[in-house]
């Protein structure tokens, strides 16, 4: 059952009012204990602020425009993170998606105007550019050895104040959201380290101060500020997509032809021991290889299904053009089928 709590993208207005909401579509995920005080290194400092010193040199406040250039006031701010030196800089789909005009604000204060380079509204990033070199790029985590309980730190603009470091705890991993607009996130990362509106593209780093996610979403209980729940975009996931924008400008996915049934897209699906199919497009690989509503999907190749998020991530990690083997149950038979996948269509 859906829990009743809101879930908020985190781009904040310049005073810091509402975020935009969605019903939330997960079951209320476990409370974890506060993390345990941290110790000092060799160089005194703990290791927040070993990671603060280190990292705030690499995300910026991004600074909406709307209106011609001539007259552009700012509307709204999000954060960001600097990706590659030579001015390539990672946010959230959802923090430049309405902006007629982008300003980017560095550490040491300076500004530059910026644009966007490429939107992935599919997994809500965006890569978006100066004309500036030498700049302090961040390191990138490894999502593979990133366990719960891992220390957390999120670095970006809450309410417009740039430059703000919470830190707690990786709370889970792996977790499927929904953020509205249908866009469903499957394989994100949950923290309890503080993060509220205006925190939107900015950096959860480990406890090396490496990027393991991109901020993008909380769990409001009600109130547009941190109810202890946020959600960021694992960095493995935020290096594909980002490299693929910065050369091609746009992210191209496979489509299998495939719909979910509505529980399954409001989050009401819970996991089992298959992917129901809502629908089939008609055309669509799926239709070709012989799928109808009603069938029961449980292996893509040699990959297990257990719901739709599984199949949306299993779906995602092939490319265009790949011929598949999908598994099914129809009533109670087994069945198999051959399917070669197509690229699904720009929004």
């Amino acid at each position: 059952m859906a829990s009743g709590i809101t879930l908020a993208a985190i781009a904040g207005d310049p005073a810091g009012g509402n975020a935009q909401q969605a019903v939330v579509t997960e079951p209320e995920p476990v409370a974890v204990p506060e993390p345990a005080a941290r110790t000092s290194g060799d160089d005194g400092l703990t290791q927040v602020e070993a990671v603060a010193e280190a990292v705030l040199p690499a995300v910026v406040q991004i600074e909406l425009r709307r209106g011609d250039a001539q007259e552009a006031q700012a509307s709204g701010n999000g954060s960001g993170v600097i990706y590659r030196s030579d001015g390539h800089i990672l946010t959230n789909n959802h923090v430049v998606a309405q902006a007629d005009g982008l300003r980017v604000k560095f550490a040491d204060g300076e500004m530059a105007r910026a644009r966007v380079v490429g939107t992935d509204p599919l997994t809500d990033l965006a890569v978006v550019k100066v004309d500036s070199r030498g700049l302090p790029a961040i390191r990138i985590g490894d999502n593979d050895s990133l366990r719960v309980g891992a220390l957390a730190v999120a670095i970006g603009s809450p309410f417009g104040l740039e430059g703000s470091v919470t830190a707690g705890v990786v709370s889970a991993l792996n977790r499927p959201i929904s953020v509205g607009d249908g866009i469903r996130l499957p394989d994100v990362i949950q923290t309890d380290a503080p993060i509220n509106p205006g925190n939107s593209g900015g950096a959860l780093v480990d406890a090396d101060g490496r990027l393991i996610g991109i901020n993008s979403a909380i769990l409001t209980a009600g109130s547009p500020a941190n109810a202890g729940v946020g959600f960021a975009i694992p960095a493995n996931i935020v290096v594909d997509v980002a490299d693929e924008l910065i050369e091609n400008g746009e992210v191209v996915y496979p489509l299998l032809g495939v719909t979910q049934t509505e529980e399954a897209a409001s989050g009401q699906e819970a996991p089992g021991d298959g992917a129901v199919v809502g629908g089939v497009e008609a055309g669509g690989p799926a239709d070709e290889g012989g799928l109808e509503a009603g069938d029961v999907i449980t292996r893509l190749d040699d990959t297990p299904i257990t719901s739709f998020d599984d199949l949306i991530l299993a779906i995602r990690q092939r490319d265009v053009g790949d011929t598949v083997r999908v598994t099914y149950r129809r009533g109670g038979d087994e069945q198999t089928a051959e399917v070669t996948l197509v690229e699904r269509p720009g929004e």
